[in-house]
């Protein structure tokens, strides 16, 4: 099975007016806000970056995060100024990658948005560490810092619900995906150090997916926030394989226990097959990171080629059925 690509994708893309996000937008997490609209907040970089001369990558390359908001999940309108930007030591070289989670804290509902924030240069291997930040209209945004310390990590998502009573993470030191619990929001927020330092030690007893197919040869990483589904938590991720290719997969994750893997396609739902994925900053990249449900369908926002956003759809009722034969 694959996703259905909307046909006029890409969804949105730099604009030249519009100086913090003239040179590429993409990488989107996703959400319904409490008014039933669709809101995007996405990785977006101004125009001016170079390549390096001797190795992948980008000079002079800052992301901020933009948020869009659209009454059809299609067509989305830009807020004029980035809603995240680097502003403290730990962010300072980028704010990348958003996730939203729609959780409820102490009586109110909040969305919780991971990013990866980088304390040294892009593409410098050094300082990318999880941070978190919240906002409850899509108007105003609180950062919290760093929420996962001296850990080389990215692709945090937070499962909608609480899990046996405590706040849950999905996050990915290369190559594998962990899990991580937090025993509430103040947990959260704060980082405790015994408790991390013990976390850490032990790193290796919270994986919850390893690479094992051809197509995730190098890494595999939580793509969008698990959905809720009556087989278990469908987990759309994204893997690199040996060539550099980047695919998105799917799983099932226990409801009660999402450390352990129910089912997993041995199949990309979705690869770089069109030129906007095909060609950009980074060639060959589909990247899932939002994933909205309305009215039986499931909305994926993806990057596209470190470029543009892009979204792809599917039956949720599809999807589930299709990975659920794949038991783990």
């Amino acid at each position: 099975m694959q996703l259905h690509r909307y046909p006029n994708n890409p969804i949105l893309m730099p604009q030249s007016d519009s100086p913090w996000e003239s040179g590429a937008v993409f990488n989107p997490g996703a959400a319904l806000g409490q008014d039933g609209r669709f809101y995007l907040l996405y990785r977006a970089i101004p125009a001016g970056y170079t390549p390096f001369p001797d190795r992948p990558g980008y000079q002079n390359y800052i992301s901020s995060i933009g948020c869009a908001v659209s009454d059809d999940g299609i067509h989305f309108t830009r807020f004029a100024q980035p809603v995240i930007e680097p502003s403290e030591p730990y962010d300072q070289h980028g704010c990348e990658d958003p996730r939203v989670t729609q959780l409820e804290i102490e009586g109110r509902v909040l969305y919780l948005i991971t990013y990866t924030a980088l304390s040294a240069p892009a593409w410098s291997g050094m300082g990318d560490r999880v941070a978190l930040a919240s906002t409850e209209d899509f108007r105003a945004y609180t950062k919290y810092g760093v929420a996962i310390p001296e850990l080389k990590d990215k692709d945090a998502v937070i499962f909608p619900e609480l899990i046996g009573g405590r706040i849950a993470m999905l996050h990915r030191v290369e190559p594998d995906i962990q899990i991580v619990y937090f025993d509430d929001f103040d947990h959260l927020v704060h980082p405790d150090e015994a408790f991390w330092r013990e976390y850490r030690a032990h790193l290796e007893d919270y994986v919850v997916m390893r690479p094992q197919f051809d197509w995730e040869a190098e890494k595999i990483g939580s793509g969008c926030p698990p959905v809720k589904t009556a087989e278990g938590w469908l987990l759309i991720y994204h893997a690199k394989d040996d060539k550099g290719i980047y695919r998105a997969g799917v799983a099932l994750l226990d409801l009660e226990e999402p450390a352990r893997v129910i089912a997993r396609s041995p199949y990309p739902i979705l690869e770089p097959k069109m030129a906007y994925e095909r060609i950009g900053d980074v060639n060959n990249v589909v990247f899932p990171q939002g994933a909205v449900i309305k009215d039986d369908i499931i909305y994926v926002y993806y990057g596209a080629a470190d470029k543009v956003c892009c979204l792809a759809t599917a039956k949720l009722d599809d999807l589930v059925d299709f990975v659920a034969q794949f038991k783990a």
